[in-house]
């Protein structure tokens, strides 16, 4: 418990540091979700035993390139001030092609070591992870993209927003299931995760976030657009993130029951690898993404 607690401490510090450094410049940031992403497709790499070194660090360079070059326009403004006019996330997208078909063409050269569910459980691993990831860093630059819609100041509430989510959930359900959890929701994948439990996460979660919002319009971001972000929306996000959130979680136990592991790595000692502490995260983030996106098509 006492490993766990200062572990936990440690990160949330990190954790602060960032987005505090964030808030002046996305580079911090960026490198970190890319370090990350490289250790995270390499705990990946381990759980399902894959032989070829090949593989491995093709794979590991894939996931550490992609937030870069999805958040490149974003970074290189912040030092310039000046827009590119290449489209970076183009680049993005012929590089996944690239990598899939190095991958596909893996499955010749090393037939004896490697076969095909495995290829594809590492392609579709590291696709998932690195761009769940990347999108953290994407929210944080959204007053970039999309400077008539958004602030400085919503861009930062919802970067710090999709972690909040998780995490108050998560910390709820697994408070309110140990204490009253009684019928279990899936325990063949996670015995310990129950109803009760996904209720408590839905009520704290939902308590947390709405006061999270209030707190930051009131004290952090004064320039915060009202019409684009407010309380109903939160309130109404927040519980459809939050079963997002568990999703991930179960995903996650799944693929760890699969391959007979405990936790995919030992990076936050005492709390298991970077998957282990970012499974809902690579669920709960997309999702909010697309409702990003969907806001922005109606107030545009």
């Amino acid at each position: 418990m006492k490993k766990r607690i200062i572990t936990a401490i440690v990160a949330v510090a990190y954790a602060i540091l960032i987005i505090i450094l964030t808030h002046k410049n996305p580079v911090f940031l960026l490198l970190s979700i890319s370090a990350f992403c490289a250790i995270s497709v390499r705990e990946l790499v381990n759980v399902i035993k894959i032989k070829s070194k090949m593989l491995k660090y093709t794979s590991m360079a894939y996931g550490a390139l992609v937030p870069l070059l999805m958040c490149f326009e974003s970074l290189y403004y912040s030092f310039t001030s000046v827009r590119l006019s290449i489209n970076f996330r183009h680049i993005l997208l012929l590089l996944t092609i690239a990598y899939v078909l190095t991958m596909l063409h893996s499955l010749i050269k090393h037939y004896e070591i490697t076969d095909f569910e495995t290829v594809a459980t590492l392609i579709l691993g590291t696709i998932c992870i690195s761009m769940g990831l990347s999108l953290l860093p994407a929210l944080s630059q959204l007053n970039y993209y999309y400077p008539a819609v958004f602030s400085k100041g919503d861009a930062m509430f919802i970067f710090i927003y999709s972690m909040v989510v998780c995490w108050t959930f998560d910390g709820g359900a697994y408070f309110i299931g140990s204490k009253f959890g009684k019928h279990k929701m899936a325990p063949v994948i996670s015995p310990k995760k129950s109803w009760e439990g996904y209720i408590g996460g839905i009520v704290i979660g939902e308590i947390c976030c709405v006061c999270y919002f209030l707190l930051f319009k009131h004290f952090a971001a004064a320039d915060m657009k009202p019409e684009m972000i407010n309380v109903l929306m939160i309130a109404i996000m927040s519980p459809i993130l939050a079963t997002a959130s568990i999703t991930g979680d179960l995903s996650a136990s799944t693929i760890k029951r699969n391959f007979g592991v405990k936790d995919f790595g030992n990076f936050f000692p005492g709390h298991g690898g970077i998957l282990d502490r970012f499974d809902s995260v690579l669920y709960v983030v997309p999702m909010l993404y697309i409702m990003v996106k969907i806001i922005i098509m109606v107030k545009q």
